[in-house]
């Protein structure tokens, strides 16, 4: 399927923000009604949801008039975008369903911020990539927020004006992969997947989001799967949900195939015949020596002073 992306290069028209039943990024709201923040209802509402307006870097499907494509939002685009719909005053601004209007007063603005490394998001909605645009709005009006309580509103939905930009994944051949092997970016480590596929992360570990990149560097996040990946001179196995959260890690055995066995065997059987022919080659040396010439027995010498016997070794043997 065809991926495209936000043209952050370009103007970005944020035209409203809308409340809708079921939100692109398919991440519903959180309800906060009291000062636990417990997402649940009481008599005391305070009738604030908080919701992720656009996931950075992340694949969201999208069927135009029957062509069926992905689209990508990155961290500067969502940022360009924001500022523009709060350039306009489009604070307390909001639609209901896309139904082409924009009302105003209706819900309060009151808070809206990026997700990096210092402004995390709620926890019920997992690791966020980063760039990630979140709000939380107060209702004020009952009809809206009976809608919120029944479920007939769940979410955020955007309606943008933008110039869209075709992505092509990053393939690394082997000239590629052996060139780059020890190149590492500042804050992410570069890796390869066995489709030959370049894929970045900030360490590969559980928990931890995981990005393909494409031709001009924009990284989105990799689809849900299950890969092998070449990473520091190993390779490992890594499923993927479809968050682009890695599940699983493990490092993969590489066994032989049969010609690497055979080949193996040769190299030692070969390792082996050199041994034997050199030792073969010493014994056959050593066998024809002459053997040294053995000194004859003879009677043990002593002096007519003293009558102490003379060592041996200090005598010289005649033949």
């Amino acid at each position: 399927m065809d991926i495209y992306k936000i043209d952050e290069t370009k103007d970005i028209e944020m035209i409203v923000n809308s409340f809708v039943s079921e939100p692109a990024t398919e991440k519903e709201w959180l309800y906060f009604s009291d000062a636990k923040k417990r997402l649940d209802f009481y008599d005391t509402e305070k009738q604030i949801v908080t919701s992720v307006v656009m996931l950075a870097n992340t694949p969201i499907y999208r069927n135009d008039d029957g062509y069926e494509y992905m689209l990508v939002f990155t961290a500067e685009a969502i940022e360009k975008m924001a500022y523009d719909y709060f350039g306009k005053n489009g604070f307390n601004k909001i639609s209901i369903n896309h139904d082409g209007s924009v009302i105003e007063g209706s819900a309060i603005l009151l808070e809206s911020y990026f997700v990096d490394d210092n402004k995390k998001a709620p926890e019920k909605f997992g690791v966020l990539p980063k760039g990630t645009w979140i709000v939380s709005y107060k209702v004020v009006d009952k009809k809206i927020w009976n809608m919120i309580k029944d479920k007939k509103l769940r979410g955020f939905s955007i309606e943008v004006l933008a110039d869209l930009k075709k992505l092509k994944l990053k393939y690394k051949n082997k000239k590629n992969m052996e060139k780059e092997k020890n190149k590492q970016k500042q804050q992410f480590a570069d890796a390869v997947t066995d489709q030959g596929v370049n894929v970045t992360f900030e360490a590969l570990e559980v928990g931890q989001l995981i990005y393909s990149v494409a031709e001009d560097g924009t990284e989105v996040l990799l689809e849900a799967g299950t890969y092998l990946i070449n990473y520091e001179g190993s390779v490992y196995e890594v499923v993927v949900d479809e968050n682009g959260t890695i599940t699983s890690v493990n490092e993969v055995t590489n066994e032989p195939s049969e010609n690497e066995m055979e080949t193996e065997m040769e190299t030692e059987m070969a390792a082996i015949k050199r041994r034997l022919e050199d030792l073969e080659s010493k014994i056959a040396a050593f066998t024809q020596v002459k053997p040294p010439v053995q000194a004859k027995k003879q009677t043990p010498i002593v002096t007519d002073s003293n009558k102490e016997r003379v060592h041996f070794t200090k005598i010289k043997v005649k033949i």
